[in-house]
């Protein structure tokens, strides 16, 4: 390698670049112009005129310390994109090289007849399939040695996403830390990828896909789904973007447990909800109380006022449930029809009452016309029911008990609470 004429190039691009108001956004940006620009430059030095050998001492890292001596020692800006360019530089220079390595094989006839005929040529010929990899998957990749848990090479996408270099990873202990600061979140990480590389033992090394949240070198978390194969004493991991993915699994999941009208939870997420908090009364030996909620007269208020008034007034005492019950562990549902439920976990019967006196001052300051009603304003009838942990055998008699003093209290004129005599 010329290094003095390349110096030259190189140090002339550096400082050029260093001169850019906006240069320490696009060091910092994998798809920004200047980066390309510095991949124009490493093909027109290196792909086209290197030769691509192992060689000691690094080409790349003999460039860029001979650069860095030409450079003004005092100029920030120009160390930075130095730094920079000599990191991808070296990732840039390892594809190149695979990619080398892959087509040397290629043209060779022995090495072709050696590829159609071996039944996993992966195991095989490692460095020709490395390099086809490393050079064409988008996604992030790094090779890892069981042994040792050293990370043996990583790609430029790897450090686009995670912002890592493989001198700053290491060894996967320092890479399970980085990615997971939280150390019960790293355990259940773990735990999850040494049961993953026990299955690729007895699945031809294939190390199946999960997914995982990773924390990056920036702070941010991605989630990815991980997967791999083991090939001797070293395994390669892939890693595919799964945000998009998990993101709309989890909002069918909340689609399917949600009321699509009033936009709160609905009687599905209900049932599961008391199940679960019913069971927990036990444990916390604390009392749990149920509101039963059912608007006055709603029949003749839709017939009154239509059906589209019926469903915006459905929605607006829906939303104001929700903002009165504000507690982070209550929980408010449509019930059916035009009834609503709200469960309060750790709250006796004295809580419930003030809880569903809020909640009736709230629907009247909604002022809703309903000129059928007693009022002339819409109005709720409510029926509350609490349980301690000596009578937390069954829900199902608990919401009944509730629905009993619901109907007390529509028989009392409506527009009024009652609590349960059981």
């Amino acid at each position: 390698m010329n290094y003095a004429s390349y110096v030259n190039r190189v140090k002339s691009f550096i400082i050029d670049s260093a001169k850019q108001a906006d240069i320490d956004e696009s060091l910092n940006n994998p798809w920004s112009d200047f980066k390309e620009t510095a991949y124009y430059l490493f093909d027109e030095l290196i792909t086209i005129t290197a030769p691509f050998d192992y060689q000691e001492p690094h080409p790349i890292a003999a460039l860029f310390k001979l650069t860095k001596q030409s450079l003004h020692q005092d100029n920030q800006s120009e160390h930075a994109i130095l730094a920079c360019l000599e990191s991808w530089w070296r990732e840039w220079h390892f594809v190149a090289t695979m990619n080398a390595k892959l087509l040397e094989q290629h043209n060779d006839p022995q090495q072709d007849y050696l590829i159609a005929h071996t039944h996993h040529p992966m195991r095989n010929h490692e460095l020709s399939h490395y390099a086809k990899l490393f050079t064409v998957l988008p996604m992030p990749i790094c090779n890892v040695c069981i042994e040792t848990g050293d990370i043996l090479k990583v790609n430029q996408r790897y450090i686009d996403v995670f912002g890592y270099t493989i001198n700053e990873t290491p060894n996967v202990a320092d890479w399970w830390i980085k990615a997971y600061p939280d150390a019960a979140q790293r355990a259940a990480a773990q735990e999850l990828w040494r049961q993953s590389l026990i299955t690729a033992q007895n699945n031809n090394g294939d190390i199946p896909a999960h997914d995982y949240q990773i924390t990056c070198k920036n702070g941010a978390q991605v989630m990815m789904q991980v997967s791999g194969i083991s090939i001797g004493k070293e395994f390669l991991v892939v890693f595919n973007d799964a945000t998009e993915r998990v993101k709309a699994h989890e909002l069918l999941s909340e689609m399917a447990f949600l009321d699509s009208l009033t936009k709160i939870a609905n009687r599905r997420r209900f049932d599961e909800k008391i199940a679960s908090e019913f069971a927990k009364v036990s444990t916390t030996q604390s009392p749990l109380s149920l509101i039963l909620i059912d608007i006055d007269n709603f029949k003749q208020f839709n017939d009154r006022y239509g059906h589209i008034a019926g469903d915006e007034c459905l929605y607006n005492v829906a939303q104001k449930l929700a903002e009165t019950v504000s507690r982070p562990e209550d929980f408010v549902a449509r019930y059916g029809g035009e009834e609503f439920v709200v469960l309060l976990p750790q709250t006796n019967e004295e809580g419930a009452l003030f809880v569903a006196e809020q909640i009736q001052k709230a629907i009247e300051k909604l002022a809703i016309e309903h000129i059928d009603s007693f009022t002339g304003y819409l109005s709720i009838s409510m029926g509350i029911n609490t349980i301690t942990p000596e009578q937390c055998d069954d829900y199902m008699a608990f919401v009944h008990a509730a629905d009993n003093a619901l109907y007390y209290a529509k028989k009392q004129g409506r527009n009024c609470i009652a609590l349960s005599a059981e």
